[in-house]
């Protein structure tokens, strides 16, 4: 991925404006608390001092969480960024602000850099990376939250088209080749069965019972079919039938098997499907 620079110039008047922001609120933080003596100055000129700092936290910003990351976007990817910036970009402004903001005291505000002076500008200095991380948590939440709406609305979607499509609709069923199909009346398919590279559809036609093989996986089936919910179910890994034929389950040595209305034959039911068949039988009932 590329630089926020060259991704999307949305992205970066987004970085940009969030940047203008914080930096803003650094400015009114110390107009208004006055952390720094500013007694050094004349009244008209400490609303311009206090300026500066604003200035310098939105100039140094932008150089780190911009300009860095354009200049080595392989190892600082700001579109991968979701609970913050790295670790390194944020000391690193905090290293240079706290350096910026102590010789513009000094040499500008012509205040003395004491100990206790250079503890709260570390102090200030921190806020834009306590903002910026609390942003881009809030940013990522929004994001989950709108993949969360995304899925729920396919689900819903998916729900209605189950709705809608109902036993006496027409389907199509398509081989992995896409030349080897049959159309056949949902109801009217009796089983589908597994037989080496292909599967076998069993179906009623006027009355009469058909085979068909098709080249294809039972999974491939499987998956055209799952929009017939409750109309169709997995009995085996090698098998999957229609509901409305089933006559009986019982169990013999050999495992369970399943009696089909129509026909003599019997369909194996593994031990992994056998609670879903019994409820498919039990709410067909």
């Amino acid at each position: 991925m590329k630089s926020i620079l060259f991704a999307d110039r949305g992205l970066l008047k987004d970085e940009l404006t969030r940047l203008f922001w914080i930096s803003f609120g650094v400015f009114l933080f110390i107009l208004f608390f006055q952390p720094f003596p500013l007694t050094m100055l004349y009244e008209h000129d400490r609303l311009l001092f206090v300026t500066g700092f604003g200035a310098i936290t939105f100039l140094l910003s932008c150089l780190v969480f911009i300009v860095v990351p354009m200049v080595w976007p392989r190892w600082l990817k700001t579109s991968e960024w979701e609970t913050g910036p790295p670790v390194v970009l944020s000391l690193l402004l905090l290293a240079i602000t706290s350096t910026a903001f102590a010789f513009y005291i000094r040499f500008v505000g012509r205040v003395p850099v004491t100990l206790y002076i250079m503890f709260k500008i570390i102090l200030v200095c921190l806020l834009p990376n306590i903002i910026l991380i609390i942003l881009y948590k809030n940013k990522s939440m929004e994001r989950a939250i709108a993949i969360l709406q995304a899925q729920a609305n396919e689900y819903l979607n998916d729900l209605a088209e189950k709705e809608m499509a109902g036993p006496e609709n027409d389907t199509e069923l398509i081989g992995e080749n896409k030349l080897d199909k049959i159309t056949v009346k949902v109801k009217d398919i009796v089983y589908v069965k597994s037989a080496d590279n292909y599967v076998e559809v069993v179906y009623l036609l006027k009355g009469s019972l058909e085979r068909k093989l098709i080249r294809s996986t039972l999974k491939n089936i499987e998956t055209q079919l799952a929009v017939y919910h409750g109309i169709f179910v997995r009995c085996h890994r090698t098998a999957i039938v229609n509901i409305s034929f089933a006559d009986k389950l019982y169990h013999t040595y050999s495992g369970y098997h399943l009696k089909i209305t129509i026909t003599d034959e019997n369909l194996p039911v593994s031990r992994q499907f056998l609670v879903q068949v019994r409820l498919a039988i039990a709410k067909g009932e």
